[in-house]
């Protein structure tokens, strides 16, 4: 007995499709996106950097002048260098100075004058520098590019030579001392000048 036999299947083969690269598209865009937002975040930290750096300089140079407004305070005390108004000039000889006529502040001048003790911390008068009369422990502001510096101004209050009422008797001058100190952070310039400058001022009675 025969047995009829079934015919093949037969598939139909078709061809693969060609690709339309929509894939890679989409991998570029993302890629492209990725690096954009790298970058913008490495900017980013070298901002953060540069801002933390640059308050950290302000912040030294903040603190020097504090140190030598300090110290500047600690030469009236010692009254070994002078004592009321005696050795106080015009030209602020040993940074002891005498208030302006014209009003204008000593260290305004200095900055007009450009002078290199008072704008970079140089070895330079009249400004005297961190330590010069009075042996501190350290001896030196540290972290600093420059040591911070100071002037002192006479202010005087004129006293009364008449007899008052109540048993006081004649009321000599009274002196009161402005100190102007200027310290510098750590950062320098192409020149190797301090870049940070802080100006702070005290009027001091001992």
């Amino acid at each position: 007995m025969e047995m009829n036999e079934k015919p093949a299947k037969r598939y139909r083969i078709t061809p693969p499709r060609q690709q339309g690269g929509a894939v890679l598209m989409v991998a570029l865009v993302f890629l492209v996106i990725i690096t954009m937002l790298g970058l913008t975040a490495m900017r980013t930290n070298v901002i953060e950097e540069r801002l933390a750096g640059n308050s950290r300089d302000w912040a030294l140079a903040f603190q020097a002048a504090e140190a030598a407004l300090r110290d500047a305070e600690k030469d009236i005390q010692s009254g070994t260098r002078f004592v009321g108004e005696t050795g106080f000039v015009p030209a602020c000889t040993n940074g002891l100075c005498t208030p302006q006529i014209d009003g204008t502040a000593i260290w305004q001048d200095l900055e007009t004058a450009a002078n290199s003790g008072w704008m970079t911390g140089a070895s330079a008068g009249p400004s005297i520098a961190y330590g010069t009369y009075t042996n501190p422990t350290p001896a030196t502001v540290a972290n600093v590019a420059r040591q911070p510096r100071y002037l002192i101004e006479v202010v005087t209050e004129k006293g009364s030579s008449l007899s008052q009422k109540g048993g006081y008797g004649n009321q000599g001058n009274q002196y009161v001392y402005r100190v102007t100190a200027r310290g510098f952070g750590t950062s320098v310039d192409s020149s190797g000048n301090p870049i940070a400058r802080v100006t702070v001022q005290s009027m001091y009675k001992p």
